[in-house]
């Protein structure tokens, strides 16, 4: 009986201590995993994990927090001019910097003026969509979005489409592509090539790429 009873205690002692460890390691473990370049103090949002050169571009959505200052905090969407419009400082340009370039320009205007060592955290909570079209003989054509913290290329875009299909020819596959002058160009695109040729180079796709998969000559 007292070795039951023993047993029975040492099982209660080790299922109470597993499961103190598993409450542990979830708290340890809830952090947001965005992107921010500021003090951990001022972070309580939930933003979207980007790399350090991501740059901010017009229509995506920051959110910045002043720690200790809530009335500061703020969701704002970039404007097409590349600014946000900020509590006590106004109109700040971010499009074209990093998020951690804007994080710090925007803690020195705060500094400069209204507070004494501020810690901000500036995240990214939505990005600008950014995508190219794929058109003709693959097997889902459509839509493909480019990742907002690098680049996207030709291998990756056919692949996310489910490939060329079985009457389409990847021998001469087209891209249409605007430049930033407005000028337009067709590219002819040998992807056979790229997928077996281990030196040949892929493809970077840019923002508004149209790529045409056409069909095999029998």
């Amino acid at each position: 009986m007292k070795q039951f009873s023993l047993l029975t205690a040492l099982c209660f002692f080790f299922s109470t201590a597993l499961l103190q460890a598993q409450e542990s390691g979830g708290e340890g473990g809830s952090g947001s995993g965005s992107y921010s370049s500021g003090s951990s103090s001022a972070g309580g949002g939930v933003g979207i994990v980007v790399g350090e050169n991501y740059i901010l571009k017009p229509s995506d959505v920051i959110s910045l927090e002043v720690y200790q200052e809530a009335d500061l905090n703020k969701s704002a969407r970039i404007q097409g001019d590349g600014s946000v419009a900020l509590a006590l400082i106004g109109k700040v340009k971010v499009a074209g910097m990093t998020a951690g370039e804007a994080q710090s320009l925007i803690i020195d205007l705060y500094n400069r003026d209204y507070l004494v060592d501020p810690q901000i955290s500036l995240l990214v909570v939505e990005f600008s969509p950014r995508v190219i079209h794929i058109l003709g003989s693959v097997n889902n054509p459509g839509v493909v979005p480019i990742p907002p913290d690098r680049d996207l290329t030709l291998t990756e875009a056919i692949a996310s489409v489910r490939g060329v299909s079985r009457l389409g020819n990847p021998k001469s596959i087209t891209i249409k592509r605007v430049e930033e002058d407005g000028r337009a160009r067709q590219m002819e695109v040998n992807f056979s090539r790229i997928i077996k040729d281990p030196n040949s180079k892929d493809i970077i796709l840019k923002e508004g790429d149209t790529i045409w998969v056409p069909e095999r000559i029998i």
